[in-house]
Order: structure tokens, then sequence, then C-alpha cells
């Protein structure tokens, strides 16, 4: 049935579809597969605020969070994953800001060059909120490569380096 109603629900913005409708196949997928690295993209903050619904962008966000926390709890209630895993959490742009700029993202939007990210694992030490470290996007990938013990600077030379003090 859930397969029905993915393929019959008409989508945001082309491949984009309800959060809802991708957490049932990926609680799924990752007790039946096991995976090593798991990249998930929710997306309807994203879509509600093209949309100039903060009502709703409000409501996907908190929605947005019991999806991670029933990740967590599954992840954590495996074995191959209990205090082994380390969530990566991060957005793929900011927002404008002002009444009307915070639909919309891109270099003539002022704001939207802001991101955040969180970082939650048994190697990461909790550091809370600190706004005054200037990271970027393009420090993610390594990031991600030294949680695995890989070396992604050395392998793509033109990467960036990972975040510092996470591990």
């Amino acid at each position: 049935m859930l397969n029905e109603l993915y393929q019959s629900t008409t989508r945001f913005d082309g491949d984009d579809l309800f959060n809802s409708f991708l957490q049932v196949p990926l609680l799924d997928y990752v007790k039946a597969d096991h995976p090593r690295v798991l990249f998930v993209g929710y997306g309807e903050t994203d879509n509600w605020a093209h949309q100039g619904r903060y009502d709703l962008v409000l409501e996907s966000a908190h929605g947005f969070d019991h999806f991670v926390q029933q990740l967590w709890e599954v992840m954590q209630s495996m074995p191959e994953y209990r205090d082994q895993t380390t969530f990566i959490l991060t957005t793929d742009h900011g927002r404008g800001s002002g009444l009307v700029e915070w639909k919309e993202h891109g270099v003539d939007q002022k704001g939207s060059e802001n991101i955040w990210i969180a970082i939650v694992g048994p190697d990461t030490r909790a550091r809370g909120e600190r706004s005054s470290v200037t990271i970027t996007q393009s420090q993610i990938a390594a990031t991600v490569a030294a949680f695995l013990g890989k070396d992604f600077p050395h392998d793509v030379p033109v990467a960036a380096a990972p975040l510092s003090d996470v591990r």
C-alpha cells in the first residue's frame, strides 16, 4: 500500500516526496540491509518554505525531529549499530532573511549562505551550540570519510579538510 501511495501521490517538485513516505521504507531498509553509510534527504521544510507556508515549515521541522529520533532508536536497538553510530545532520543551504526573502535561497539571497550542522555519536564530545566556528559544506564529505577511517583530502587533494574537533 505504501508503494502505491508513493507512486500515486503528487510530489512537491520532481523527485521530492513527503518525509512520512520516506520514513517507513527507510526504517525497513536499515533493519534489512544494515548499511555502513546512509544518506537521508528529508526535504519537506524546504518545500513548504518555498510555498511561503511557515506554519507547515514548523510542523515539518517537528516531524523531522521525530523521524531522526525514530531512526536513532532503531539503530540503537541493533547490536551492530548500538553505540557505534554517528549522525551528521545538516542542511543543503540556508534561507534568505526578511518577510519575503525567507522563502528563497541562492547567491542573491542574503542569509542563505548560513547553514547549520549537528554531529552526535560515540566519537563526538558534546560541545553545545557554537556560532563562532566557520564551516562550509565542502567539509562534510571529508568529515564523513574521517568517521569511516578514511583520509578523503589525501585521495582527493582539492577536497576541503574535515571539520576539526568533532572526533
